[in-house]
């Protein structure tokens, strides 16, 4: 009896290694899912805007990146979130103008750097849905609470969803590109406008992959919706998948983007953070400083083998997170 519908994926037709510099931008799944891969000590970069959702706003970011020039008073509103500006998430926003601007032309210089050198960029789409703000004609990346008769509100089409991101991918051609579309739902625009949404995401991003060579499709849409299929693997709020599903995503996602060595490396630093997950039972004691000792070795050559210094990497916060 089979009670699941399992879906076969084949590797990207470009597979990568641990020295890949990859650049996520999009949802909260897209957050979700380079976290995990920062925690691996892949060389990524994520969402150096904040949690971004539509086409547009995705585009906008990635011509930021390309371009010179930084954020300036002009881009600048006082909203109920604090001071923050149209291209940003809502983490961004500052009590002080100064205070936003200083930290958000800080993330744009390291994104700018880290986007120069990256060889795939990995794009997760939340919604068709954009909000334009009345008085620029801005899409939004968020609406920072904001009146709502500030914005229109629209869901663009599966053209629009290519041609926001077209330009970038064409400029961008030495890079490979990686799309995925969201699988959390956006209940507030109402199940059935989701489900439009989504299907303009999907043919959006279709279209891109069957136009460009160097643009790929991930499912991970396909995955939660049709192979795990059940509400046991979400969260409390039924919207966003639960850490176990998420967790279940990022191991198939490494199969579709990692080559045979970065997996095996996958498999190398998992047994090293099970070393950091062992409790001592009896700390101080001449076992628990060798194995100390044998963890701290192992975490060290493993960095050595990918390229990687242990002085570059925050170890203590590191621990904390896994």
């Amino acid at each position: 009896m089979k009670l699941q519908t399992p879906l076969e994926i084949a590797g990207c037709e470009i597979r990568f290694n641990y020295r890949t510099k990859a650049l996520l931008l999009g949802s909260c799944f897209a957050q979700g899912i380079g976290s995990r891969m920062h925690d691996c000590w892949m060389d990524v970069m994520v969402n150096p805007f904040g949690v971004l959702f539509n086409p547009c706003s995705i585009a906008d970011s990635l011509k930021l990146l390309g371009e010179d020039g930084h954020f300036t008073e002009e881009d600048v509103l006082d909203t109920p979130c604090g001071y923050c500006s149209l291209h940003h998430h809502t983490s961004f926003a500052n009590m002080y103008k100064e205070g936003f601007l200083k930290n958000a032309n800080r993330r744009l210089d390291e994104a700018r750097g880290f986007y120069r050198q990256a060889e795939c960029v990995i794009v997760t789409l939340g919604t068709a849905f954009i909000y334009t703000y009345k008085p620029t004609g801005q899409v939004a990346a968020n609406c920072l609470k904001l009146p709502q008769n500030d914005f229109e509100r629209r869901m663009i089409s599966a053209a629009e969803v290519f041609e926001s991101l077209a330009p970038e991918i064409r400029r961008n051609s030495e890079r490979q590109w990686i799309f995925t579309v969201s699988p959390v739902r956006h209940i507030a625009d109402g199940l059935h406008q989701n489900q439009l949404s989504k299907a303009a995401l999907l043919t959006g991003v279709d279209l891109l992959c069957g136009t460009f060579e160097n643009a790929h499709y991930f499912p991970a849409y396909e995955i939660v919706m049709d192979e795990l299929r059940d509400y046991r693997f979400y969260a409390e709020d039924m919207v966003h998948p639960s850490v176990q599903t998420q967790d279940y995503v990022f191991d198939r996602f490494l199969e579709y983007y990692l080559d045979d060595e970065g997996l095996d490396l996958r498999d190398e630093v998992r047994k090293i953070i099970q070393m950091y997950h062992h409790e001592l039972l009896k700390p101080g004691s001449r076992e628990a400083l060798s194995f100390e000792t044998r963890r701290e070795l192992a975490l060290t050559g493993f960095l050595k083998r990918i390229g990687r210094e242990p002085f570059e990497l925050d170890l203590l916060n590191w621990t904390k997170r896994i």
